[in-house]
Formats: structure tokens, C-alpha cells, sequence
């Protein structure tokens, strides 16, 4: 349903809800929209509407259909665990494509971007969707990799257009994963990186500065790598700060291992109170106060923390989540390049990864800070006022 041409258009973005990387993304997204005068309505649930709202108290959240994500303990039984989803999977597109259906009528939505959601196209509503994972790996060869391909370009294709959170141009973030050798039909925008943080000025990694531990990502390997973490502090001797992924927990007061600060007490510690420090969750503004004193960041290899983390030239230690296909190629390509060393959660040792880490040779392209999304989302947003005025 088309309003007044005089409303404000209103746009629903609605990131997945695997780990919080899909909806901090989608933060400089809602940003630009906002800048641009639109009405945002969020769409997710769990851990990533927690992020939203927290980020965006003031906007209209709504809860939508979701397909919790468990992965395995053990890798080898990854890429099982993904198997046995799929008919969830498939409940999920049509649970999906019925809500945005009635969701557009109530809301009276004139566009919707979806970050790796593939159900929530619409027949009569301009759609965009989000995904740097065009080349897909899902770690049972190439021929699994093509069928995998075809069925997901089967509901991409039902969007207008493919937005991709990468460069167009080599060397780039997401290397073969964004750049397949056969395109979807919908036609494609690369829109750079889509980084919260982007405001940061760029300083020089300080090399007596704490170690930065960012954790993320489905359980239960969070917190497996959360406990390898623990298990070295006590023989660990320089200073840490570790920030454990959970915002729902620091929100909600759960209780949950390990102390819980509120920022401006956790950040005191930083200074001689403590050597270790936990925070359940940062938001974008505390985690960018906190970026120029730390020296080096040991976290996954999920693709919107390599979007966040490397075109501000901080020093990664890579960790990927062990079975999954996708982050070990995340790894895999930014050690080629020269962005960040790769470990193996298997034994990781704090000390041994930083002995590696301050001989690394870090590599960071300047292109990587070019950011297209203003004038992407602008001229997608002109075309849209266009054709609700040609409709009015």
C-alpha cells in the first residue's frame, strides 16, 4: 500500500538473527536511512533485536519469524548440524513470506531491505537484499557448493537488487564469496563496507595497549572459546579486556559467569584497577571509545567484524569457528592477503598467537574505507519516491 506522497517513505530493514554480525551491519544501514529522512521499522529477534533496540531505542521494533541456530561442539559434525536444519530452514521461508505479507499491510511499508533473510521479498514491495555470500561454501565439495548456489539465486532473484557489503575490485574482503563466477539475475551493488564504527580516525595500533577479546556467533561455540579464553588469564600476564557477545545478558541483568560492569566501571579497570575486564556486551559508541588503547583484538572471522576491524587497521588475531565453512575461508583469504593471522580454536595459547601476531606483516588497503552506501541507498531511495509519486 502506497501513503501520501508528503509521508516519509517507510522502510523495514530486518537483519538474521545467526550471532550479532547481521544486525551490527545493518546499524550505519539504518543511520544513512534515517539522514535520508525515512521512517525505519526493524524486523528480528533474540540477540539481534536486543542490539537494535539498544542502538535504536526510539524506532519500532518488531519481533518476526526466526529459526533458532545451534551449531555443533565438534567441526567434523558442522556441516550434519547444517543438514539437519534444512526442512527448519524451508518452514522458515514460508513463515517468512507469510509475515511479510501481512507486516506490509499493517505497517503500510514502502520498501523492505533484507540482510541474508531470502523469505522476505514481496510481490508489490521494492526489495533489496544483503549478503556478501554469493559464492557459497558449505563444506561438502563443489558440487553441494553450485546446488546450494542455485537454490538460494532462486529467492534472491525475487528481490529488485543485491546490495554486497564488499569492493567491487581486487584485493577485496570476501575475495571468491562475493565475487562468484556466475551472478545472480537481480542486478548487483557493491556498497563497501557497512561499518558502525566508520567515524574512527585512523591511529596507529598501540603496542603496549591491552588485548581485546571479542566474542560472537552461535553457541555453543562462544562459549567454548569464551572458557579456553578464561582458563589462560590467571597465567596470562599482560592486561585484557573481554567482551563476551551478549548483549541480552548485560540488558536483562542476567546472571552469568564471570563479573558484569556497566561501561563506565569496566573502562576505569582499563587503568591499573585490574588486569582482566568482562563486559557482557558494548555498544558501538563504547566499543569505539575503547578501540585506540587496545593493541590487539583476538575474535572470529565473522565477516562484520572483518568489515568493522581491518578498514580501520586494527590487529586482528583470527579465530574461526570450528566446521564452519565460510568463516574458515574468512581466515583463510585475509591470511593470503596479508589482513590478519588464522589459528585454530584447537589449543589456541594466547601468548603463542601474540608472539605471532607482533611479527605479522599487516597488510591494510586504503580502498577498503571507500564507502558507497550514502549515494547507493540515496538513489535507490530517489527511485523509490519517484515511482510512489508516479503511483500517487
Amino acid at each position: 500500500m502506497l501513503p501520501s506522497p508528503t509521508r516519509p517513505l517507510v522502510v523495514l530493514v530486518a537483519p538474521l538473527n545467526w550471532g550479532l554480525g547481521h544486525a551490527t551491519r545493518c546499524i550505519p544501514l539504518i543511520r544513512t536511512l534515517q539522514q535520508l529522512g525515512c521512517e525505519v521499522i526493524t524486523a528480528s529477534d533474540g540477540v539481534s533485536r536486543t542490539l537494535l533496540v539498544e542502538e535504536f531505542p526510539l524506532l519500532t521494533h518488531l519481533s518476526s519469524p526466526h529459526t533458532a541456530v545451534r551449531y555443533s561442539r565438534f567441526k567434523w559434525l558442522f556441516g550434519w548440524a547444517m543438514l539437519r536444519l534444512v526442512p527448519r530452514l524451508w518452514i522458515q521461508l514460508k513463515r517468512e513470506q507469510r509475515w511479510i505479507k501481512k507486516t506490509v499491510r499493517k505497517y503500510h511499508i514502502n520498501a523492505i531491505i533484507s540482510d541474508n533473510r531470502y523469505g522476505l521479498s514481496h510481490p508489490k514491495v521494492p526489495g533489496v537484499i544483503i549478503t556478501h555470500q554469493l559464492d557459497i561454501r558449505t563444506g561438502f565439495g563443489r558440487q553441494a557448493d553450485l546446488l546450494a548456489q542455485q537454490l538460494l539465486y532462486r529467492y534472491i532473484n525475487r528481490f529488485q537488487a543485491v546490495w554486497v557489503p564488499d569492493v567491487p575490485q581486487e584485493p577485496s574482503l570476501a575475495g571468491a564469496l562475493s565475487h562468484p563466477l556466475k551472478a545472480p539475475a537481480s542486478p548487483l551493488y557493491y556498497i563497501g563496507m557497512l561499518n558502525r564504527l566508520a567515524s574512527t580516525p585512523l591511529q596507529a595500533a598501540r603496542s603496549d595497549g591491552p588485548i581485546l577479546v571479542l566474542l560472537s556467533g552461535p553457541e555453543p561455540q562462544r562459549t567454548i572459546l569464551e572458557k579456553i579464553i578464561l582458563e589462560q588469564v590467571a597465567s596470562f600476564s599482560e592486561q585484557l579486556i573481554l567482551v563476551r557477545g551478549l548483549p541480552s545478558a548485560s540488558s536483562n541483568d542476567v546472571a552469568n559467569e564471570g563479573p558484569q560492569h556497566t561501561p563506565a566501571a569496566s573502562l576505569a579497570l582499563l587503568y591499573g584497577v585490574s588486569r582482566v575486564t568482562l563486559f557482557d556486551h558494548l555498544s558501538a559508541a563504547d566499543l569505539q571509545n575503547l578501540l585506540p588503547s587496545v593493541s590487539y583484538i583476538i575474535c572470529r572471522s565473522g565477516y562484520t567484524t572483518l568489515m568493522e576491524m581491518i578498514p580501520l587497521q586494527k590487529k586482528l588475531v583470527l579465530i574461526p569457528t570450528p566446521g564452519q565453512p565460510e568463516q574458515i575461508y574468512l581466515a583463510a583469504h585475509a591470511d593470503r592477503q596479508q589482513y590478519a593471522p588464522q589459528f585454530s580454536q584447537h589449543k589456541f595459547s594466547i601468548a603463542q598467537a601474540l608472539q605471532v601476531a607482533r611479527q605479522y606483516p599487516y597488510r591494510f588497503p586504503t580502498h577498503f574505507s571507500e564507502t558507497p552506501l550514502q549515494s547507493t541507498v540515496l538513489q535507490w531511495i530517489d527511485a523509490l519516491k519517484v515511482s510512489r509519486h508516479n503511483s500517487a
